[in-house]
């Protein structure tokens, strides 16, 4: 426990963004250790997420509608979490568990090549993640108990949801495509998932499987048995729900009904549906709406103990049906304003709102096409104090000469940039803005593509350091900064000699191995096996220590003490007598007879005596006093010791 608190006390967040002190995410994760957090601001982030097997969350502090990372290779999990971001351009597989129980949440994954998250083991946990138009398949397990909770597949190639080798599904949804949902592993779990406009089959079971709560609509088959055998408990299957190659008994538990979706137009995205069920459907629970009991009337994506989903903004649409669920005012359904921002989600920008078309009756509607003299050039559209003869964007309210220059891809003060002093503006042209890595906007010289000169004390290639970057050998020595510990020194890399100059030129970790390596005195004792004064042949660790002579020879950190001076030191001084204040008790002692002592401590008493017969009848022992005085002896003796050791360590 107290290893617990201490790892969390000691765990640090790094910022990422333009003004940050990270302007990359790879640069902050460079930069952490196992706990950490790295948290990432708004903007587009044009780099290949390497996150070395860290277990480390890697969060973004607005959501994905305003956080993007665009790379061609796969962000690679072993533990930790990953949320909040926009994968486009993803790349063939944009997510990757490659071990441990990673997190992977609130993601939105856009045309990877082929798969959007596949799961090769572990226990991960995968919730409201969405992928769209994945080459392959959106979520694609091969092996271990993941859990897919809440995510999102949409018009995948293949497959939509692929339980191949282990994995669960709960409260998921598969649009188009050409299969919805597959099993294929051991006892898979498919509770409450919704499979709509599949082209060849909205289940596939490849083994026995129960689909339990769940909602088919609009698949030419509902299910297609092909291995195995599926049953359900409690679902509501649509227009084709027959199934092929199954047998007779397979849609035993499954009602052919309308669910009767507030909105649902097949081909359509997320947020231009709505899912919850409209009066009278019958995924209600007796027409009172969803309780969220899990009972059998509980059915689809949004039902049962798991149908809880994020709605960050409380605008009553959730993460993955919202286009932008950090702000309240964009939802599915919102009132559209002249702003240059879809409040309503339908991809379309102010439509709804007051254009002028040029024509001179000043209904300025959208169908005014008169032809007439324009009397619409001095009407102020959106009320921004500018008509439209002066204002180049009279539909925005936030566009018009003067006006601030905005983050939102516009030229709002009308003079010909778009986004110039922000972070999403290139001020100085070099083709990179702050949120593409530029780490200085007004120095063309300096961007990530820009060639780095080592040693200047300039960053050219924003890489957080002034030397080379990845995968170079900055200084020629035939090994790049990927393994060479000091790329600017061509005598230090891993096969270099490690002199005596106090660095560590073979990169290995240690200073001077070719000190520590080299036998000077000639005792055949190295450094690095014991020795420790190469300048003396007598001291090393297979010397022997002289007893009481204030000199370590067997380089044991002390000198070995012989209090009765019988050449054998004790055992707190590493020796092996057994009576130190005995000259006639030691190893090489022979042993007496009639003393009842182990004179050669060999831990019998007067065994010798007993081998030659020579043990008197009635020895004297004197047991009481001797031992007495013997008792009080050795007390002196080992007084004497400790003033003797005290002094030496003193000199």
């Amino acid at each position: 426990m107290f290893l617990a608190l201490l790892s969390l006390a000691s765990a640090a967040t790094l910022k990422v963004g333009p003004a940050e002190a990270y302007k990359t995410i790879n640069s902050a994760v460079d930069a952490s250790s196992a706990g950490d957090t790295v948290s990432v601001g708004p903007g587009t982030y044009v780099e290949d997420i390497d996150l070395r097997g860290l277990t480390i969350t890697v969060t973004a502090s607005s959501g994905p509608a305003v956080t993007t990372i665009s790379t061609s290779a796969s962000v690679e999990l072993s533990g930790g979490t990953f949320e909040g971001f926009t994968l486009s351009p993803a790349g063939d597989t944009a997510v990757r568990v490659v071990s441990g129980s990673p997190t992977i949440r609130e993601v939105i994954i856009d045309s990877p090549g082929s798969y959007g998250v596949a799961i090769g083991s572990g226990g991960a946990i995968v919730e409201e993640v969405a992928v769209y138009d994945a080459g392959h398949s959106g979520f694609y397990v091969t092996a271990g108990t993941a859990q897919l909770k809440r995510v999102v597949s949409v018009r995948a190639a293949k497959y939509g949801i692929y339980l191949k080798g282990g994995g669960s599904a709960y409260n998921s949804l598969t649009l188009g495509g050409l299969y919805g949902i597959v099993t294929q592993t051991a006892s898979p779990v498919v509770q409450h998932c919704t499979s709509l406009g599949a082209t060849a089959g909205g289940l596939v079971a490849a083994i026995d499987t129960t689909f339990t709560n769940g909602v088919y609509s609009d698949s030419p088959y509902v299910v297609v048995c092909n291995g195995g055998e599926p049953t359900f408990s409690d679902g509501i299957g649509h227009d084709t729900f027959a199934a092929k190659s199954c047998a007779a008994s397979a849609l035993t538990g499954l009602t052919d009904a309308d669910p009767r979706f507030v909105s649902y137009t097949s081909g359509a995205d997320p947020w231009q549906l709505d899912l919850t069920p409209a009066a009278g459907s019958p995924m209600l629970d007796g027409g009172s709406g969803l309780d969220g009991d899990g009972s059998v009337a509980d059915l689809g994506i949004f039902g049962g103990a798991q149908g809880a989903w994020r709605d960050r903004d409380a605008d009553g649409s959730v993460v993955l049906f919202d286009c932008d669920d950090h702000d309240g005012n964009r939802y599915p359904g919102a009132t559209e304003r002249a702003d240059g921002i879809d409040q309503d989600c339908d991809d379309i920008i102010d439509e709804d709102v007051p254009v002028d078309t040029g024509g001179d009756t000043g209904d300025d509607t959208g169908t005014d096409t008169d032809t007439g003299t324009d009397t619409g050039a001095t009407l102020d559209i959106d009320g921004d104090g500018y008509p439209g003869a002066t204002d180049c964007g009279d539909h925005n309210v936030a566009t018009y000469p003067g006006a601030p220059e905005r983050l939102d891809s516009v030229d709002n003060d009308c003079d010909g940039r778009v986004d110039e002093g922000t972070a999403g503006g290139d001020d100085d042209g070099d083709g990179f803005t702050e949120l593409a890595g530029d780490c200085d906007d007004t120095d063309a010289s300096r961007a990530p593509n820009a060639e780095e000169v080592p040693r200047d004390g300039v960053d050219q290639d924003c890489n957080g350091t002034d030397s080379s970057p990845r995968h170079q050998d900055t200084d020629d020595d035939g090994y790049t900064d990927d393994s060479d510990c000091d790329d600017t020194d061509p005598d230090t890399h891993p096969t270099a000699a490690d002199p005596t100059d106090g660095k560590d030129n073979d990169c290995d970790g240690l200073a001077d191995d070719d000190e520590l390596n080299t036998d000077k005195d000639g005792d055949g004792v190295t450094p690095a096996e014991g020795d420790c004064n190469e300048s003396d042949p007598q001291m090393n660790s297979r010397a022997y220590d002289t007893p009481d002579d204030f000199i370590d020879q067997d380089c044991s950190g002390e000198d070995n003490y012989d209090v009765d001076r019988d050449g054998y030191p004790s055992p707190v001084s590493g020796g092996t007598d057994c009576d130190d204040l005995r000259s006639t008790t030691n190893p090489g002692a022979v042993e007496a007879c009639g003393d009842s002592l182990d004179n050669d401590c060999n831990g019998a008493v007067d065994d010798a005596c007993d081998d030659s017969g020579a043990v008197a009848d009635e020895p004297e022992c004197g047991c009481t006093s001797a031992g007495g005085a013997g008792g009080a002896a050795a007390l002196m003796s080992l007084a004497l010791l400790t003033i003797r050791r005290r002094r030496a360590a003193s000199s």
